[in-house]
């Protein structure tokens, strides 16, 4: 895992919704203005790479909050038509909008309240987002927020631009335990899964590429393998490089997980819910057939060449012998895996 510099920063009590005099609660507008949305914590990686589990350990931390995955910031802020769309509307129909969103539900915040001080004609979604995250922190009594979305891999510069100052923890796994993964989750499973190899390789590049360089040393990467093998030591070093001290709640996270997990999650989000499963790698080597070995080492170039993640040496453990020797066509493969990515985000940005 590379860790940057660490950045200490005071750390706050829980006790944040209580006035000094003793049991008196604050106003909520007043004790949201004191959340520091601006040092955003966001949390993303490539679909089954492990950033539920992360999610869970940190809003764990009796200082950092996180919602609920509510996709806003994706749906609502980062494709252009839609937020040009949301501006130009009324209060109340982006409140009907959110009140029929299963997602948003989650964070369990009424549209009306999340919306107040928003104006027919000059909606603001970027700052309803932020609002978003301060009243779910202040209710939770913690000072700092984060948003967890595998997606926000695809949205580095928006969130750049809308968040400069944000840390970025990008979790990344064995791409041959991702592709296993997405191969049984209830929301993956039914799509080819070559597809799935294809996304995520270049999904793993450009997130890359863009987290170092949109957010410098407040990025970070953090190995899947390392938080289930080393859990205390990676945690450390994640609080640490966003500011926060290092508590051992983090490794009690199962009441954290069922917070936030949602019902319709636990056919494949069921690990998150605890106890840490150690030994919950390299299941590719008795799982995967050696065909879908073979096509992930081969177009797998930034986790096998650039991360040091080994390739097989052309073998199965799976009992399904070895892998086929197939032409070299990594450079065509990979070319297809952009176009794909490139397909998929501009069928987004036309929504």
């Amino acid at each position: 895992m590379n860790v940057a510099a660490p950045t200490t920063v005071g750390a706050h009590s829980r006790g944040s919704l209580l006035s000094a005099a003793e049991g008196e609660r604050r106003p909520e507008a007043t004790v949201a203005s004191e959340v520091d949305v601006r040092r955003l914590v966001l949390i993303c990686g490539v679909g089954r790479s492990g950033t539920s589990l992360l999610h869970s350990m940190l809003n764990a931390h009796p200082e950092l909050a996180f919602p609920p995955e509510t996709h806003f910031f994706r749906r609502y802020v980062a494709p252009s038509r839609v937020r040009k769309a949301l501006e130009r509307g009324t209060v109340a129909s982006f409140a009907a909008r959110l009140d029929a969103d299963v997602d948003f539900a989650r964070a369990n915040i009424a549209a009306e309240a999340l919306l107040a001080g928003q104006k027919d004609g000059a909606l603001a979604p970027l700052a309803v987002f932020e609002r978003l995250l301060a009243l779910y922190s202040a209710g939770q009594g913690k000072h700092r927020v984060g948003d967890k979305d595998p997606r926000n891999l695809d949205h580095l510069p928006a969130l750049a631009r809308a968040f400069p100052s944000a840390y970025v923890l990008h979790v990344i796994r064995d791409p041959r335990d991702v592709l296993l993964s997405r191969t049984r989750a209830a929301w993956s499973k039914g799509r080819p899964w070559w597809q799935h190899v294809l996304l995520a390789q270049d999904q793993l590049r450009r997130g890359r590429q863009l987290g170092a360089r949109l957010f410098g040393a407040r990025y970070l990467e953090v190995r899947y393998e390392a938080l289930v093998a080393e859990p205390e030591q990676t945690l450390a070093a994640v609080a640490a490089h966003i500011g926060l001290d290092y508590d051992a709640a983090m490794l009690q996270f199962g009441n954290s997980a069922r917070a936030l997990v949602d019902s319709r999650e636990h056919s494949w989000k069921k690990e998150t819910l605890g106890p840490l499963l150690t030994d919950n790698v390299e299941k590719w080597r008795r799982e995967l057939p050696a065909a879908q070995i073979a096509f992930v080492e081969r177009v797998s170039s930034e986790a096998f060449d650039r991360l040091g993640y080994r390739r097989s040496a052309g073998a199965s453990a799976s009992g399904a012998g070895p892998a086929p020797r197939t032409p070299s066509l990594a450079p065509l493969y990979r070319t297809m895996s952009r176009s794909v990515f490139a397909a998929r985000r501009l069928l987004e940005g036309l929504r």
